[in-house]
C-alpha cells in the first residue's frame, strides 16, 4: 500500500477505515473526514443544484492525491504512514481481482510476497522493488496463469500507485507471459517482459464479464443522423472493480425494473433528486421510464452499487445521436452520461473518487473505439465542474440548451489511461488540454 501519512491522534479512525468493511462503520464516521458538502450529480445532469453550504476542509480532512499518492491532513502534525499502521495491526484487506468473472480471486499483497487465493487453493509469488517498478518472481503453473498474473499486477498497482511497471521474471510462467506479450498488456524492455499500468487497465477481461469483443460496425441513418448501429441491451453485470481505498468493490449492472424499481422509485421521488431530474411519479410511471430506456439502443440505463448496495443511477448515451451531438464535431463512438446519487451515505469524496473514474473506465472498455467521453454540466455549477476538472475532463465550450446553459467537457482516452485517472487527484486541479470558449455566463 502506498505511503499515506496520517496524524498519530487519527490512527484509530484511519485503521478502522482501512481494515473494516464500510458497512461496519457509520456513514457519518467516514464522511465526517471532509467538511465540504459532497457533490450530488456528475456530468450531464438534467439540472444542477446550487452548491450546498459547507465549511472548507479543516484539520482532520483527508484527500487522495494522484500526483503524490498520499492522503494528507490539511493541518500539520506528526505523521505515521499507513504501512506503519498496517504493521502495528498485522491486518490488510485482500484485493479482489477478476470480480466480473465467474472465478474471482483474492490477492493478498505483503511486503515481499503476493498470495493469490481462489477458494481453498492459493499460490504465492515473490516481489521486490526494482528501480521505479517491481519485479514479480516465482513459478505459476495454473491454467489461468495469464489472468492470475494480471490480477497480481492490478493488486500491486492498486497497493503501490507509484510503481511505474511490474517486470515478470523469465521463469515465472513462460507460456502465459508469451501470450501476454502477444495480446498487448506486456512488452519486452531490455529483454525482460513487463506490464505497465496504462496497458493493463485497457484489458477488459479484468473488469468486464464475458469474452468481450467489438460490436461489428454498420452505419445507419436515423432522424437525419448517420451513425454506427448500436449494440442491443445487455442484462446483468456490466463491470466490477475492487476499490482499494474503500476496501470493497463497485459494480455497474443494467437497470432491471424487477429488481431495481423500488430504489429507483424512491430516488426519483426524493426532493433533492426531483429538483434536478423532474421525474417524480408512481411505481407504474417509473417502471415505464426504465422500460423505455431499456428499449432505446442509444441509451444504457445503469445501476451502480458499492458492496452490493445500490447507490445511484446512470444513463450512458452515444453522443453522436444525442442532443449534444450537433453542438460539436461528435465522433462515431463518443459517449456521454447523466447521473444521480440516490443514497446519502454514498455521497462524498471517498465515493465520487471511486464511481466517477470507474464509470469512465467502463465506457472506455465497453468499446475500445471510444476515444472521448463528454459531459454537459450546468455552466454555473462551479463545484461540479471543479470535480470534473480534477478528474481529467477538459473544458471545451459553452452550449445553450432550452433548459440550461451547459459547459461541454471532454475526457480523452489517452489522458485517462496515460495519467492513471482511475485513481483521480482530488487535491490539485488538473490542467485542461482544450481551451475554454470565451463566453460570458449569465447571472
Amino acid at each position: 500500500m502506498a505511503s499515506l501519512p496520517v496524524p498519530h491522534d487519527r490512527a484509530r479512525l484511519v485503521l478502522a477505515w482501512l481494515v473494516v468493511p464500510h458497512r461496519a462503520l457509520p456513514a457519518a464516521a467516514l464522511l465526517a473526514r471532509t467538511n465540504e458538502a459532497p457533490p450530488h450529480l456528475g456530468a450531464g445532469s438534467k439540472k444542477t443544484p446550487a452548491r450546498s453550504a459547507g465549511a472548507k476542509s479543516s484539520r482532520g480532512s483527508y484527500v487522495l492525491s494522484k500526483r503524490s499518492h498520499q492522503a494528507r491532513p490539511s493541518g500539520t502534525g506528526d505523521c505515521m504512514t499507513i504501512a506503519e499502521l498496517v504493521t502495528l495491526t498485522g491486518q490488510r484487506r485482500p484485493f479482489v481481482a477478476l470480480a466480473a468473472t465467474d472465478r474471482p480471486v483474492e490477492v493478498h499483497v505483503g511486503a515481499q510476497s503476493v498470495r493469490i487465493a481462489a477458494g481453498d487453493a492459493s499460490v504465492s509469488l515473490g516481489w521486490q522493488r526494482q528501480g521505479g517498478g517491481a519485479l514479480l518472481t516465482g513459478a505459476l503453473l495454473d491454467p489461468r496463469a495469464d489472468m492470475l498474473l494480471l490480477a497480481a499486477c492490478e493488486a500491486l498497482f492498486g497497493s503501490f500507485p507509484e510503481l511505474t511497471h511490474v517486470a515478470l521474471a523469465p521463469d515465472l510462467a513462460p507460456a502465459a507471459v508469451a501470450g501476454l506479450i502477444t495480446h498487448g498488456p506486456a512488452q519486452l524492455v531490455d529483454g525482460l517482459p513487463r506490464i505497465e499500468p496504462d496497458l493493463l487497465w485497457q484489458m477488459s477481461a479484468l473488469w468486464l464479464p464475458g469474452s468481450g469483443g467489438v460490436f461489428p460496425q454498420r452505419l445507419v441513418t436515423e432522424n437525419g443522423i448517420r451513425h454506427p448501429r448500436r449494440p442491443p441491451m445487455r442484462d446483468g453485470l456490466l463491470y466490477a472493480r475492487s476499490i482499494p481505498w474503500l476496501g470493497q468493490s463497485i459494480t455497474f449492472e443494467t437497470a432491471d425494473p424487477e429488481r431495481h424499481l423500488p430504489a429507483f422509485h424512491r430516488w426519483m421521488n426524493d426532493p433533492r433528486v426531483a429538483e434536478i431530474w423532474e421525474e417524480t411519479g408512481d411505481l407504474a410511471q417509473h417502471r415505464a421510464y426504465l422500460e423505455e430506456r431499456r428499449a432505446d439502443p442509444h441509451v444504457v440505463p445503469v445501476i451502480g452499487s458499492f458492496g452490493g448496495v445500490p447507490f445511484g443511477y446512470f444513463e450512458l448515451y452515444w453522443a453522436r445521436e444525442n442532443r449534444l451531438g450537433p453542438h460539436y464535431e461528435a465522433q462515431d463512438y463518443d459517449r456521454g452520461w447523466h447521473v444521480l446519487v440516490g443514497e446519502e451515505a454514498f455521497r462524498g469524496k471517498a465515493y465520487i473518487s471511486a464511481w466517477l473514474p470507474s464509470l469512465m473506465h467502463f465506457m472506455f472498455l465497453d468499446d475500445p473505439r471510444t476515444q472521448r467521453i463528454v459531459g454537459e454540466p450546468r455552466a454555473t455549477h462551479a463545484q461540479q465542474i471543479r470535480n470534473l476538472d480534477r478528474s481529467g475532463f477538459a473544458k471545451v465550450k459553452h452550449v445553450d440548451f432550452s433548459h440550461k446553459r451547459a459547459l461541454l467537457v471532454m475526457l480523452l482516452r489517452e489522458r485517462f489511461f496515460g495519467d492513471r485517472l482511475w485513481q483521480p487527484d482530488f487535491d490539485a486541479t488538473a490542467q485542461p488540454v482544450l481551451p475554454v470558449a470565451a463566453q460570458a455566463v449569465p447571472a
